[in-house]
């Protein structure tokens, strides 16, 4: 009994100096881990694969993984020219976005003068998949 109370307890605790700011989720999943393997928080990284890709393309546009408001950054992209480079990525390399069918000449000077700002990278499902490249329900 007593032991139920003082594990009640302790996530009672945990949980509500998680809610506070006060303990980092690194401190939290060491203490569930079991005796003496709590893990270093700082030389422990949490990170998963997606956000590692984003730490290596920078401030470019993913061709193949941004949604729509990536391209609002530059002049011209957004909304037309990144949906339609959405809809036909992904895309080997970037000098293939100037292959889309149906672009007009202004919108090929457009993404001429813009393809220093772009990347291709593997597309990831995570961040493809479903309609949230196209409305990713973020509104400023």
């Amino acid at each position: 009994m007593l032991k139920r109370l003082l594990t009640v307890f302790l996530c009672l605790v945990l949980g509500l100096s998680i809610w506070l700011g006060t303990a980092s989720p690194v401190l939290a999943k060491g203490l569930f881990r079991g005796a003496g393997t709590a893990s270093n928080p700082a030389t422990e990284r949490l990170q998963n694969p997606i956000d590692e890709n984003l730490g290596k393309i920078g401030a470019k546009v993913d061709l193949n993984n941004s949604n729509v408001m990536a391209f609002r950054r530059y002049p011209g992209l957004y909304p037309t020219l990144a949906r339609k480079i959405i809809q036909h990525a992904p895309f080997e390399s970037v000098e293939e976005v100037l292959n889309i069918p149906g672009l007009s000449e202004s919108e090929q000077a457009v993404l001429k003068a813009n393809l220093k700002n772009f990347v291709v990278t593997p597309a990831e499902s995570a961040l493809t998949e479903g309609g949230d490249r196209i409305n990713p329900g973020i509104y400023k």
